[in-house]
């Protein structure tokens, strides 16, 4: 009669220590990317690699995840903030996908630095 309960209790304490361990990689990958950003020399294209590369790195390449970089870039000045947003869907990386564990629809990292300059 306990064990269906602590099996439950054990798929839920897996699903959510895997959300939390992609959630992590995410916004590492946003915080990588924002470093890379704010440099004064950078391309965009080089930012959306590295954040591929990184993204991929955590197992999360084919997850369908989004990159915003507001602004470019290589449209920002010296001392503008520069944002990196990475949304995750999080259909496409849980293990279980049990419809009784309330998971968020979207795992978000956010990450702002300002730009540098010469």
């Amino acid at each position: 009669m306990v064990f269906p309960l602590l099996l439950l209790l054990t798929m839920g304490a897996i699903e959510y220590g895997w959300l939390f361990l992609k959630a992590q990689h995410t916004t590492n990958a946003a915080r990588q990317g924002a470093r890379l950003a704010i440099r004064p020399d950078v391309e965009t294209g080089e930012v959306l690699a590295l954040i591929d590369r990184l993204m991929a790195e955590g197992g999360l390449a084919d997850s369908g995840y989004v990159v915003n970089l507001t602004p470019d870039p290589t449209a920002a000045g010296a001392g503008d903030p520069l944002e990196v947003e990475i949304r995750v869907p999080s259909a496409g990386i849980v293990i279980i996908n049990a419809s009784f564990l309330p998971v968020p629809e979207w795992l978000r990292a956010t990450v702002t630095m300002t730009k540098e300059g010469p």
